[in-house]
């Protein structure tokens, strides 16, 4: 007597047996697969977060550069204004010169 040739679900056993398997198999996998791929995520989300530091010191840093080429900007056109306020004075300090000497003083 052969139990595996008398059993009647022997090859249903087979069939469930490697069907089984083949789940625990997959969900190895799968329980592999999401483990990396949240991994994965978890590090995107640590790149973001540096990229978006980066991106706020570079804002700052343009901001700072900015200002300064502006004040940069405006000091010749103060140096002008101060140019013409001297030059200004030194004209009419001429005139009235000119106008005293007129009169003989």
């Amino acid at each position: 007597m052969n139990p595996e040739r008398d059993c009647l679900g022997s090859a249903k056993v087979a069939v469930l047996t490697e069907r089984v398997e083949r789940l625990e198999e997959w969900r190895d996998k799968s329980s592999k697969f999401h483990n990396d791929f949240y991994d994965w995520q978890r590090g995107q989300i640590a790149r973001d977060a540096r990229l978006d530091e980066q991106l706020k010191n570079m804002s700052a840093d343009i901001a700072k550069v900015l200002a300064w080429q502006e004040s940069q900007q405006a000091k010749p056109a103060r140096r002008w204004e101060n140019m013409m306020d001297k030059v200004l004075w030194a004209v009419l300090a001429a005139v009235i010169a000119f106008l005293l000497g007129r009169v003989g003083l």
